[in-house]
């Protein structure tokens, strides 16, 4: 009887022991990803820079005192820091958004804006959802900064009285743009969209990076854990960030653009997007060699000459 009370005890404490370490994988799956802080946004930049060789010099010699700077209020409360490039003050002209890419800020897209900026476009960069200086508390992978893209289109809308408006965006930045197009919203203030190495759902993109890992559990398991935890938590799940299923309304000119050789965002996502598109006023370039958010590096000026290029063809 006292052998059988102990194995009893023994068998109880290893399925609780398994209980609390599944809770905590599940609430790190959640967690760490949602979670950000402006000095590490700030060093990743600064990495990123570093690998591809900018500095931030020309930039600032040129553009820094053309920018001027806002705060938006989001209906939660946060701070939404905005950063508009207007030339002598003339908002009045067509208007470019940028969008950057998970654990960055709006300083990344510093090169491309210099692009815009020459051709004669105003500018704008904001810091998305607990990166760099905005205030919200949680990253939602596209799913609530879809929100505040709407709300800096609206800012934009109304400075620039009705002129064009477009948005470009990289990875998390492009999914962002890539849910937003699926709106009425969207389909009525943004004029295009440029999606660049875009992930096809949160769900998707959370699975791809775990079955990279070499863990001893199932990455269908650990995604679908972590996406509860998620729902508990945040209040809502991984698969609800579903690109895919929001372009499916996407009525905005828009250009894709993937790398084959993308090893965070696989390619095949960037043709689900695309195919997703319900209309033809769309178009995906292919880059073949270039790491996620490197085809700009390694192509600058093909990526430059076709976005340019949609633009005249389509918008003209």
């Amino acid at each position: 009887m006292i052998l059988k009370t102990k194995r009893i005890k023994k068998i109880a404490f290893v399925f609780m022991t398994l209980v609390f370490l599944t809770g905590i994988v599940g609430f790190l799956l959640a967690y760490i990803p949602a979670h950000m802080s402006e000095k590490h946004t700030n060093d990743i930049v600064k990495i990123y820079y570093q690998d591809v060789g900018y500095t931030t010099d020309t930039f600032n010699s040129t553009w820094l005192n053309q920018i001027q700077s806002y705060e938006l209020t989001a209906e939660q409360g946060y701070t939404i820091p905005v950063y508009y490039i207007c030339p002598n003050e003339v908002y009045e002209n067509k208007t470019i958004i940028l969008v950057h890419w998970h654990e960055s800020n709006h300083t990344v897209m510093y090169p491309i804006a210099e692009v815009f900026a020459k051709q004669g476009w105003n500018v704008v960069l904001y810091d998305q959802r607990a990166h760099g200086k905005n205030t919200a508390k949680t990253v939602t992978f596209g799913y609530l900064e879809s929100v505040d893209l709407q709300q800096v289109v609206d800012f934009v809308f109304e400075k620039s009285n009705g002129a064009m408006i477009g948005a470009l965006g990289q990875s998390m930045g492009a999914a962002t743009i890539a849910y937003y197009s699926g709106t009425k919203h969207a389909n009525q203030c943004l004029d295009f969209a440029i999606i660049d190495s875009a992930y096809s759902s949160m769900e998707d993109e959370i699975y791809s990076e775990i079955s990279k890992q070499k863990i001893p559990l199932p990455a269908k398991a650990l995604t679908s854990l972590g996406s509860g935890f998620c729902k508990l938590i945040y209040g809502y799940s991984f698969s609800d960030v579903d690109i895919i299923k929001q372009v499916k309304s996407n009525n905005s000119l828009t250009l894709v653009m993937h790398s084959k050789c993308d090893g965070k965002c696989p390619y095949y996502m960037g043709e689900q997007i695309f195919n997703a598109i319900p209309h033809d006023s769309k178009r995906l370039i292919t880059y073949e060699e270039s790491d996620h958010l490197f085809s700009f590096w390694d192509e600058k000026e093909r990526y430059c000459e076709e976005i340019f290029l949609f633009m005249d063809e389509y918008l003209n």
